[in-house]
């Protein structure tokens, strides 16, 4: 592969902004949380899946859900990659270096399939349909072009697929040079944020779970609401302010060609490194306090609530069971149960749970048969998003489903897009829920969701 140092970036952010003019550039950002800021752009090939169906660039595609096709577009990718190693190879505009040859096994992604998909794309059999709303129930690409970031050795790389000649790999690094940023519109709010479910109808819906909760058909269910906003302007350019808003691990921003998908996600959905599964659930919450001392008393409060604790360790159960259908019998384990975590606007509850991945097993099964992740649906999986779709009155759409990357040596990373913002045709839209339980009460899970997005909204409503 051709590979190339960058000067180094105390952020991602400058050549994020260099890559804006690109197609479909994307942003994997860990914000001090994790070793690696991904960026890429220029995919080779998409997979769009809307109401109407597929839609496919640059492949011949195939039929099947998002995880077939998943798996499909990064069969393609590796298959026109080697059609070409030889040639490539024996080319002296193609020599490799050694050194960067031996950093390249180091990046986490050098080329594979990166993408989202939403809580409404199709997945194990037998759960219910779920209703779409404007966005695609799915968005994949195959990118072999990008830049990384190491926050533990402070270098930067920008990379690019060997199939690439050597005149496109020079013009590469220098549009991924740091120049003046893009000329882009500021983000404004036209009208302020509207929650699409009064409050009336939410304590009306929680009084209905409870009611479902008594009977017998549900033990928790994960209840969220929708809001929006008309605006003008790039939300790009808000970016850098949100994520030292939320100063959360999973940071993403991706500009497609129907709109902007903005994402502050706190919580792993799966990853897959040498054969290890893992899998952080959230469950737990309370807002951050305005000072030190109230900020204690917060977080006490919350690693002391019997009734987080139990939200927490019903999604534990239900995860612990996702892992276990493609994973060595007597692997999974649960090395951290409900610790507190501390994020920019939340404290949370987050449990990590491992197992190991047996060998016959396949990434696009684990996908689909985790998909949707317990954490945003509740527990029994089934029964509950049969109640989720009768109960809430919107879509939910791109929000918690998935945005992963999928390196082509098998690495998998993936975050539950909650936190997460879209933005389409001059109106962006976000949503915020939470676990109810028997205990819960209508109004602390209302403020819940405000302690959740509540900052975010504020933030982007001021000029």
């Amino acid at each position: 592969m051709h590979l190339a140092s960058l000067p180094w970036q105390d952020t991602p952010l400058p050549y994020a902004n260099a890559l804006l003019t690109e197609r479909w550039p994307l942003l994997l950002d860990s914000q001090g949380a994790g070793r690696w800021h991904i960026l890429a752009a220029n995919p080779r090939a998409t997979a769009v899946l809307t109401e109407a169906g597929w839609q496919f660039d640059g492949w011949p595609g195939v039929a099947g859900d998002s995880f077939a096709v998943m798996a499909a577009l990064q069969a393609w990718g590796e298959a026109l990659k080697a059609e070409q190693h030889a040639a490539t190879e024996a080319s002296p505009a193609f020599a490799h270096n050694a050194a960067s040859q031996l950093r390249a096994t180091q990046l986490p992604f050098i080329s594979g399939v990166m993408g989202y998909v939403g809580y409404a794309a199709p997945s194990e059999h037998g759960l219910p349909i779920r209703r779409c709303d404007d966005w695609p129930l799915t968005t994949l690409a195959y990118y072999d072009q990008g830049i990384a970031l190491d926050c533990e050795t402070h270098e930067a790389w920008v990379w690019a697929s060997e199939t690439m000649s050597s005149a496109d790999w020079q013009d590469w690094q220098r549009r991924c040079q740091i120049n003046q940023p893009a000329k882009l519109e500021e983000f404004q709010l036209k009208t302020p944020f509207q929650a699409l479910t009064t409050q009336q109808r939410y304590a009306d819906d929680i009084a209905r779970i409870h009611e479902l909760i008594r009977a017998g058909d549900c033990y928790q269910v994960n209840y969220t609401q929708a809001y929006e906003a008309k605006h003008s302007g790039r939300m790009w350019t808000r970016y850098e302010e949100l994520r030292e808003l939320a100063r959360a691990p999973y940071g993403a921003y991706w500009a497609l060609p129907w709109g902007e998908l903005l994402s502050l996600s706190p919580e792993q959905f799966i990853g897959i490194d040498e054969r290890t599964l893992t899998t952080r659930p959230i469950k737990g919450t309370r807002a951050r306090g305005n000072d030190s001392m109230q900020d204690q008393v917060e977080a006490s409060a919350l690693t002391a609530s019997a009734k987080d604790m139990a939200e927490n360790i019903m999604i534990t159960d239900l995860l612990r069971n996702d892992l276990s259908k493609h994973a060595r019998i007597g692997s999974v384990s649960v090395p951290e149960l409900c610790a507190l975590k501390s994020f920019g606007q939340v404290h949370h509850l987050v449990t990590t749970i491992t197992a190991t991945l047996n060998s016959s097993a396949t990434v696009a099964e684990v996908l689909r048969d985790a998909f949707p992740g317990g954490s945003i649906t509740g527990a029994p999986k089934k029964r509950v998003m049969e109640i989720i779709e009768a109960i809430e009155p919107t879509a939910r759409g791109v929000y918690c489903g998935m945005l992963f990357y999928w390196d082509a040596r098998g690495h998998v990373n993936s975050s539950i897009t909650i936190r997460t913002l879209a933005a389409k045709d001059g109106v962006v839209r976000t949503w915020a829920g939470g676990g109810i339980t028997l205990d819960s009460t209508w109004q602390a899970e209302y403020e819940e969701c405000w302690s959740k997005m509540g900052g975010v909204m504020d933030a982007l409503s001021k000029p």
